[in-house]
C-alpha cells in the first residue's frame, strides 16, 4: 500500500455533531444530548451514553432504543458518515444541500416496538463487533480471497476491533494496514486488490453490490467513473453527484487508491450517489 498517511488521519477524524431529542417529549421535559461521533463509527456504539442521559425519562430501563430522522428510521448498521451524506443528498433544492446548514444533525431517540422489518438489532457491543468482523471478512475475501483475515491472530484482530470502537487511530491502523496491502503472483497482481469491496447507495433503494476489478480490460487503472458507470450504464456521470466519506472525489481518482485512503473500517467503499 502506497499510503498518505495524512489522508488517512484525515479520514479518520473526520466527525459529526449530533444532538439526539427523546421523541415524544413534545414539553420538552428532558436535555437534548449533543455528542460528537466519529464519521468511521456506528450508532449503536452511542447508546449507552444516549440512554445514561435519558435514563428518567424512560418508561424502562431495559427499553429498546433506536433513532431516526425526519420519521424515518436509520439504518444503524451502516456509518454514521455514510447516514449523513445519505440524510444531506435526501434533500430537495441544491441551497439545503449544504452540509453546514444541518449541523448539528437532529436525531430522534425512539423507544417501544423495535421495527424488526426495518433494521437489525445491533444493541450491544458483541452483536455489533459481530457484525463488523464479518463485513471485514468479506472486504478480505472480495480483495484477497479471505487470505489475510483467516491468518490474522486473534489478539490482533481484538486491536482491531478495540481501535475501532475507542477511536484510537494509532491502536486501529497498524493491523488494518495488513488488510489494505495488495497481494498476487505477479507483477500486475501485487500492485493492486483482486477486486474493490465497494457498496452503492441510492437514496431509500437497497444496498448495490457488485465484483469490481481494478484495471479495466486495457489494463488501465479504473476509476471512480469506470465504477458508476458499471452500476449505473446509462447515466451521465457529469450529473450525478457522488459521496463518500462526505467528499466528492474526481470521476478520474482511481478505484486503487479510493479503497486504499476512503474505506471505511470496515474495509468498504461505502457510496452514495444522486
Amino acid at each position: 500500500m502506497s499510503e498518505d498517511r495524512e489522508v488517512l488521519r484525515e479520514v479518520w477524524e473526520g466527525k459529526i455533531p449530533i444532538r439526539f431529542s427523546l421523541d415524544g417529549d413534545v414539553g420538552g421535559v428532558s436535555e437534548p444530548y449533543f455528542l460528537m461521533l466519529p464519521r468511521q463509527s456506528y450508532l449503536p456504539l452511542a447508546l449507552e451514553k444516549v440512554r445514561k442521559h435519558f435514563s428518567k425519562h424512560l418508561e424502562s430501563s431495559d427499553s429498546e432504543l433506536w433513532f431516526s430522522c425526519n420519521g424515518s428510521t436509520l439504518r444503524w448498521h451502516l456509518p454514521v458518515g455514510l447516514l449523513f451524506d445519505l440524510f444531506i443528498q435526501s434533500q430537495e433544492s441544491p441551497e439545503e444541500s449544504d452540509p453546514s446548514l444541518h449541523l448539528p444533525w437532529n436525531l430522534d431517540v425512539m423507544s417501544g416496538d423495535f421495527p424488526t422489518e426495518e433494521i437489525i438489532r445491533l444493541n450491544s457491543k458483541e452483536s455489533l463487533e459481530t457484525y463488523f468482523l464479518s463485513c471485514l471478512k468479506e472486504a478480505d475475501q472480495i480483495k484477497h480471497g479471505g487470505r489475510v483475515l483467516s491468518k490474522m491472530q486473534k489478539k490482533d484482530q481484538n486491536q482491531l476491533w478495540q481501535g475501532f470502537q475507542n477511536d484510537k487511530f494509532d491502536q486501529f491502523w497498524p493491523i488494518n494496514r495488513k488488510l489494505m496491502e495488495a497481494q498476487g503472483s505477479s507483477e500486475d497482481e501485487a500492485s493492486s486488490f483482486k477486486h474493490i469491496p465497494v457498496r452503492i447507495y441510492k437514496g431509500d433503494a437497497p444496498m448495490c453490490q457488485k465484483l469490481i476489478k481494478t484495471q479495466t480490460e486495457d489494463k488501465s487503472l479504473a476509476t471512480l467513473k469506470d465504477m458508476i458507470l458499471e452500476f449505473y450504464p446509462e447515466s451521465n456521470t457529469d450529473d450525478m453527484q457522488v459521496l463518500t466519506q462526505g467528499i466528492s472525489p474526481h470521476m478520474d481518482t482511481p478505484l486503487q487508491w479510493l479503497s486504499e485512503h476512503l474505506s471505511y473500517p470496515d474495509n468498504f467503499l461505502h457510496i452514495s450517489v444522486k
